[in-house]
């Protein structure tokens, strides 16, 4: 519940205005074929013990004042996810459903922010 709860928190912190500060991970994430960033994220969830054999789509939600960034993955099982992408100098990762997501917060995936 901890990983739920600090997720929806820094939602609730975000801005609508682009960050300046850098994220490279994200940067690496962005600059991928869509087809690499897919699987590249189904492999994320993969490895943190998600349902998620490929990606059917995936969407850049946006970032918050501190630089993390927001992605959405839509799974072929038909689950879907949000994956912040941290700005640290690791590019650390939390995970959490978009059905939770939308439970918790009242946010829904696959819609700018």
């Amino acid at each position: 519940m901890m990983k739920f709860a600090t997720v929806v928190a820094g939602l609730a912190m975000m801005v609508a205005v682009p960050t300046l500060r850098a994220n490279p991970a994200h940067d690496q994430l962005a600059g991928m074929s869509i087809p690499k960033r897919a699987s590249a994220l189904a492999s994320l969830l993969r490895a943190s013990d998600e349902r998620c054999t490929s990606a059917k789509r995936t969407f850049y939600q946006g970032s918050d004042n501190n630089g993390n960034a927001f992605w959405n993955v839509e799974c072929s099982e038909g689950s879907a996810y949000l994956v912040q992408v941290n700005n640290d100098a690791h590019g650390s990762t939390r995970i959490l459903s978009c059905k939770t997501l939308n439970a918790v917060a009242g946010m829904n995936c696959f819609r700018k922010f």
